[in-house]
């Protein structure tokens, strides 16, 4: 048996923000921090786009689970975070028990999905935005969690300027002008020779002291009335288990692990797993015309201008009412698949990967389900996936394919195959609800809005699991927010 003040049951960018924000506010305090995955990134945590491409390969090979699981690569044709191909990383959540959600995938690593993610980190909009936390404190928090994930535009290069300015020419009249498409904010820290260190759960952490246990899972929370003593956990490679004490407990794993966790401990409220969403996805990709070379002034191949695959990255606001998904612009000197460059007459500024994330809108009836008599390749409750994309967003996702079209016909035409198509739903991998924020007391939500579990005192979650509402814009940022707002509370249970 050990102790510590404060036990983190994953290492993600929730995760790492918990232990960032109470090793600032409150020094001295014992941390611990729980990861089922290995590290595969040095320092631990760093986004694999920072590595050489030899290690980034092995990175993402060592993140997609137990050995001789359905690897993502193996399983989806496309795979796509945001509107970017993913490099992979990800494993299949719970292969033949997922058919609503054919793509859902997780990532099992030191830094989780901080580790595979694009970094896009833009705030929300409008009915997007947590309405039980009043907007100024909403806004407060959005801001910390910008200081802590070194949220920035990055700058432009000529080709980017000309996209830029022929989407608001697009857009204008359309957009209000504080909704115009601009630079996509980004968790990025540039650097003196030009290139740009992308964030992770290691730039959010920083230099703050934690205990961190790779290769461990936790089985389950031990409770004492109200309270949660600890967890009993595992050591994966040796099957050692052991109890850690601590005076109060974070689950930040994701939307599917963590209410797993809480059911295998025996907290099941009526609303855990339910109201599961993500964004639905429509994805293109676009041969740039000679029109963007024109504005651009320039005709320099895109790979001798910037020193990342991806050039320039720019967003498309949510705007309720006016344009009901966020669109992302991803510029690129190679298309994400084979393309018959003749074709299409690909000219100098080549590509860009173009998205529309459309609503999912939160029903009881989509929800994760996890079973009593099978466990799953880890040892925990099997979960299920039931899950289905209704008539309602259908027909959004028409007037977001022809949102597409348009913007394409502004800047370039699609590529042979890169033509606007739905996504397997979970494609996204931005999954949300199951253990949403409420007011209501537990009627049906799983989290007050300060995200300690309903009924519990030192019982906190995090993630993108917590977020009620349906939402198409990046939710990490929105994430790290509502741990920021968590912190005083928790503080209150470590010092009491």
């Amino acid at each position: 048996m050990t102790s510590t003040d404060l036990l983190i049951i994953g290492s993600g960018p929730v995760g790492s923000a918990f232990a960032r924000l109470i090793g600032e506010q409150r020094p001295g305090t014992s941390i611990t921090m729980i990861e089922l995955g290995p590290q595969v990134s040095t320092p631990a945590g760093t986004n694999v786009r920072n590595l050489p491409p030899e290690e980034r390969d092995a990175a993402r090979e060592a993140s997609q689970g137990p050995s001789g699981g359905v690897r993502g690569d193996s399983a989806r044709s496309l795979q796509v975070e945001g509107t970017v191909i993913s490099p992979g990383g990800t494993y299949i959540a719970s292969p033949g028990h997922q058919a609503g959600m054919p793509a859902a995938a997780l990532s099992a690593c030191v830094g989780g999905m901080g580790v595979h993610w694009t970094c896009a980190t833009p705030r929300p909009n409008d009915d997007e935005r947590i309405d039980v936390i009043p907007s100024g404190e909403l806004d407060a928090a959005l801001e910390e969690a910008e200081r802590l994930m070194h949220v920035t535009t990055l700058p432009e290069n000529p080709y980017g300027s000309a996209i830029k300015s022929l989407l608001r020419e697009h857009f204008s009249g359309v957009l209000p002008e504080d909704r115009m498409p601009d630079g996509l904010p980004m968790s990025a820290i540039p650097q003196p020779d030009g290139s740009i260190r992308w964030g992770g759960a290691d730039t959010i952490l920083g230099d703050t002291p934690v205990t961190l246990r790779a290769e461990t899972i936790a089985r389950r929370l031990i409770l004492d009335g109200a309270r949660v003593v600890g967890a009993e956990v595992e050591h994966i490679p040796t099957g050692e288990r052991e109890v850690v004490e601590a005076k109060a407990v974070v689950v930040a794993a994701n939307a599917l692990q963590t209410p797993q966790l809480l059911w295998a401990s025996g907290i099941r409220p009526d609303p855990l797993g339910r109201y599961f969403t993500e964004h639905v996805l429509v994805y293109s990709v676009v041969a740039l015309s000679d029109e963007v070379v024109q504005r651009a002034g320039i005709d320099t191949p895109v790979k001798e201008l910037v020193k990342d695959p991806t050039a320039s990255t720019f967003g498309i606001p949510y705007t309720a009412g006016v344009h009901p998904y966020r669109t992302q612009v991803m510029h690129m000197a190679d298309a994400p698949f084979p393309v018959d460059e003749s074709a299409v007459g690909v000219g100098a500024a080549r590509y860009v990967a173009m998205g529309n994330g459309v609503r999912k809108f939160p029903r009881v009836e989509d929800r994760v389900v996890f079973s009593d008599a099978e466990t799953d390749r880890w040892g925990m409750p099997q979960l299920s996936i039931e899950y289905e994309v209704t008539d309602r967003e259908l027909a959004e996702v028409d007037a977001a394919m022809a949102d597409l079209r348009a913007v394409a016909q502004s800047i370039g035409s699609f590529v042979p195959g890169g033509e606007p198509r739905l996504m397997p739903a979970g494609t996204s991998l931005h999954y949300k609800g199951t253990v949403r924020m409420g007011d209501d007391g537990g009627a049906a939500s799983v989290v007050d809005t300060r995200s300690r579990v309903w009924g519990f005192e030192n019982l906190f979650l995090g993630g993108n699991g917590l977020i009620p509402t349906a939402t198409v814009t990046n939710p990490t940022l929105t994430s790290v927010a509502l741990a920021v707002r968590a912190v005083p509370a928790l503080r209150e249970q470590l010092d009491g």
